[in-house]
């Protein structure tokens, strides 16, 4: 990706400051250009058309924070301008979408020193080599998708993943959620179990039984503990996020699953994903945006969630009249607990999702929401006048002052990221009532306090039907 911003310089007595300015009026101030590189290099170069520079220096980190006299992991200085630009190019340096590089940068101009700090620039495609050092392509259009720290073009690829190795791209993650859908799950990642890999160009994310594990059996279930301290990503500071003991009722979670979030948070774009679905009774798919910063809240969807693909993992599943089963397709916003399902929109089709590989996507932009799958539209989603909050109904009145303050799409109006995950039971996805194969009821009920213990309880009459994981073959984001 090139990155081009400007600097503008404004001078303290003999001291002068640089700031960087998105203004395309300040036609006197040089413009910086980072390009990352494929497979390997970096080159960053400021363009000097009135050649009054005099040196340009360098210094940044990846991944971490860089002070002002540090010298950096990327780090350079140069003298001499080639062709009326300063350009410093450093071969050695691997990056990938999603790498933030914090830097901070030095230039002299007439023979005076100015400095800029606290600069970050993120990563989100490479380039080939052979690409000229100088800014943005002047046919690049302007785009309402957000990226921190970057700039994107409308219909830039700012996100990929094909699986031809698992890429430092993605958190993978290792907690026990809990509020508000309860799953019956620990996320865990290897070495503790092996739930998440790639193999032969594609994501799999395979549940397992806890008590299979070394050191469990069924009887630590009831009355062992489950510490997952040692790296865990919990993003609370609830300490049951980390570590749980198993006491009566409470049962240490049964499953054992994988969750991977992505490092790149943006706002509004369009996202894809290729993938086949999971098989398997009371599992579903976790694919999906998730807020970064929960800027309306944390507590039941408050900051909101957009599901891209759900299906719930049972060849038959019925609620009276109503299909539940893996043929029903369903997604779309949710932004409250008690009422996630005003939002959501449904998708039959003749056979199961689980059968093929799809690619369900998601277009999130200003006014709207819009899924497909496989290129076709199927569900739309507009805020009313009063916002998706108007469109809940008076049945489901959401008293919060936050999203008075965001915009008409609120929550749906900051940064999200991108999950992708398997999950099993909880208390959201499957409602009671319901019948699987066989005439066989759910064998919890959603309330209860003992619906950990009584899915686990019934594990002869689900764990062979698990037969197939999440499948991913590609994902891919990009800016409107």
């Amino acid at each position: 990706m090139t990155l081009s911003t400007k600097m503008s310089i404004k001078p303290v007595g003999r001291v002068a400051i640089l700031f960087f300015i998105l203004s395309a009026h300040a036609q006197s101030s040089p413009d910086v250009t980072i390009q990352a590189f494929r497979p390997k290099g970096v080159r960053v170069s400021i363009q000097d058309p009135e050649k009054k520079l005099n040196q340009f220096v360098f210094q940044g980190n990846v991944n971490r924070n860089i002070n002002v006299n540090d010298v950096g992991q990327i780090s350079g200085e140069v003298i001499k301008p080639t062709n009326g630009a300063w350009v410093f190019e450093d071969p050695t340096i691997s990056l990938k979408p999603g790498d933030v590089i914090n830097y901070y940068v030095f230039v002299t101009r007439e023979r005076k020193g100015y400095v800029n700090d606290n600069l970050t620039f993120t990563v989100t495609e490479l380039v080939d080599p052979s690409s000229p050092a100088k800014p943005s392509s002047p046919d690049c259009k302007s785009t309402v998708t957000e990226v921190a720290g970057g700039k994107v073009c409308a219909g830039q690829v700012i996100f990929e993943d094909n699986f031809d190795r698992l890429q430092d791209l993605w958190y993978i993650e290792q907690y026990i959620p809990d509020q508000p859908d309860y799953p019956f799950v620990s996320y865990q990642r290897p070495p503790k179990s092996q739930t998440v890999a790639v193999d032969n160009g594609y994501l799999r994310i395979a549940p397992q039984l806890q008590q299979d594990l070394a050191g469990f059996s069924n009887s630590s279930i009831l009355s062992g503990t489950l510490d997952l301290t040692s790296g865990c990503t919990s993003r609370t500071t609830y300490s049951s996020k980390c570590s749980v003991s198993a006491w009566g009722a409470s049962i240490l979670p049964p499953v054992v699953t994988g969750r991977l979030t992505t490092k790149l948070a943006f706002k509004y774009g369009v996202v894809e994903v290729r993938a086949k679905l999971p098989k398997g009774d009371w599992l579903y798919p976790d694919i999906g945006l998730e807020p970064l910063m929960n800027k309306y809240g944390f507590m039941n969807y408050a900051s909101g969630l957009i599901r891209i693909a759900g299906a719930r993992g049972n060849n038959e599943l019925n609620l009276g009249a109503e299909d539940l089963s893996n043929k029903v397709l369903y997604g779309g916003p949710i932004m409250d607990f008690d009422c996630r399902g005003h939002l959501l929109r449904k998708r039959s089709a003749a056979k199961p999702w689980s059968n093929d590989f799809h690619t369900y996507s998601a277009r999130w932009e200003p006014g709207r929401i819009t899924l497909a799958v496989d290129g076709i539209e199927w569900a739309r989603i507009e805020p009313s006048a009063n916002g998706f909050q108007g469109l809940l109904g008076r049945d489901c009145p959401l008293p919060r002052d936050l999203l008075a303050t965001g915009s008409n799409m609120a929550p749906f109006d900051d940064y999200f990221y991108l999950t992708l995950g398997v999950a099993a039971g909880g208390i959201s996805e499957f409602p009671d009532g319901s019948y699987t194969s066989g005439s066989r009821p759910k064998p919890w009920r959603n309330p209860g306090r003992k619906a950990s213990l009584n899915f686990w309880q019934d594990i002869e009459a689900w764990w062979n039907t698990w037969t197939q994981p999440l499948i991913v073959d590609y994902v891919r984001i990009r800016a409107i």
